[in-house]
């Protein structure tokens, strides 16, 4: 465990120290030999570990499983949701046309009604003129100049 926790002295080093890596891997400028057992056994326990937790094949197609499992859950509950506006939108559209009919029959309604009135005035407003000529009596129906 010493090797790998270093002392602050250690860290800072002599001030003239090369912070440069080696040219090649293989120089022996390096002063480094062959791992030594504890850094092979280390290394072991590395690659076992890494191994382990490595997804295999079953595992991705599990994994892949999984998620269109999940996808095909999600595209129903939105098929549903999508069913449901449309059946919504269906209804809205159904009062709407409701509604233009009624809209419609009330315009007519309207123009029947106003044509209906325009021909009471003319009526009333006829019988009015001849009220008013039945009212004055003993004049003549034409007129003469004094």
């Amino acid at each position: 465990m010493d090797e790998y926790i270093a002392t602050p002295s250690e860290l800072r080093g002599p001030s003239h120290a090369n912070k440069m890596a080696p040219a090649s891997p293989s120089s022996e400028s390096t002063g480094e030999s062959l791992p030594s057992s504890e850094q092979a056994e280390a290394l072991t326990l590395i690659r076992a570990e890494l191994t382990q937790r490595m997804l295999t094949k079953a595992d991705t197609g599990t994994l892949v499983r999984e998620m269109r499992a999940a996808w095909r859950e999600e595209l129903a509950g939105l098929r549903k949701d999508l069913n449901a506006l449309e059946q919504r939108v269906e209804e809205v559209e159904m009062v709407a046309h409701g509604c233009e009919q009624q809209h419609r029959a009330a315009e007519v309604a309207a123009t029947r009604q106003g044509n209906m009135l325009l021909t009471l005035r003319r009526q009333v407003e006829d019988l009015e003129n001849r009220s008013r000529r039945n009212n004055i009596r003993g004049l003549p129906e034409t007129e003469t100049e004094p």
